[in-house]
């Protein structure tokens, strides 16, 4: 899919490029002298906008071979390559929930699209060496209700901010996961970091309404 949308992000940029100089030259007065430069700055936000929508149709359309299947005693992904992690009671799951807002630091990728006062919410199920992970991006008013909840497992905050390079160089030079320094690997927070940084390689990104139905399964159905 990422293919896709780069062919098209190609596409419409020429198309709104010729588009806005076509209509710009129609115009009389100064703004037809500028059309090519007018047409330069403007074909990109017109794009942009354009593919946005267009990868919002095509993660609905397109199967991206990453599942997650709710099972009567567990929980199972499966992911592009097919390979496949199956986790149930009989496996004494260890369930790890943490959670942490996109404020006061450098977003790239899908967290750069969610508004910055959101919350990730994230989940681990660990059962011996095998563990899956699957998260999800909600407004304060749905996350607040998982914050509060006394059911297992309890969302645990961790802080972005103290791990991200927020210095004016680094945003110069474009948001990278960081490197997460040892004291914060050996501190209190340091399994939750591990967890979160096996979830930018390796983590299910759901819908609010499936991260519900996840999270309501898990504690309604497994032993955590």
């Amino acid at each position: 899919m990422r293919t896709a949308v780069f062919v098209f992000l190609f596409i419409s940029l020429i198309l709104a490029f010729l588009g806005l100089r076509a209509a710009l030259n129609a115009v009389d007065g100064w703004i037809s002298e500028y059309a090519f430069a007018l047409s330069c700055f403007g074909a990109f936000p017109v794009s942009v906008g354009v593919i946005w929508v267009v990868e919002k149709y095509l993660k609905q359309r397109w199967p991206s071979g990453r599942t997650v299947t709710l099972l009567a005693d567990g929980v199972s992904v499966q992911t592009e390559s097919g390979s496949a992690v199956t986790l149930t009671q009989a496996k004494e799951i260890v369930p790890m929930a943490w959670y942490f807002d996109l404020r006061g630091w450098q977003r790239g990728g899908r967290e750069r699209r969610v508004p910055q006062n959101w919350y990730c919410l994230a989940v681990e199920l660990k059962a011996g060496k095998e563990h899956l992970i699957v998260y999800t991006y909600l407004p304060p008013n749905l996350a607040q209700p998982w914050f509060e909840s006394t059911q297992k497992p309890a969302f645990h905050q961790i802080h972005p901010q103290n791990v991200y390079d927020n210095s004016l160089r680094k945003r110069m030079t474009g948001p990278s996961r960081p490197e997460i320094p040892a004291e914060i690997i050996t501190g209190k927070d340091g399994p939750y970091w591990l967890a979160e940084r096996r979830r930018w390689i390796e983590g299910f990104d759901l819908p609010a309404p499936e991260f519900e139905s996840f999270m309501n399964h898990i504690q309604t159905n497994l032993k955590l």
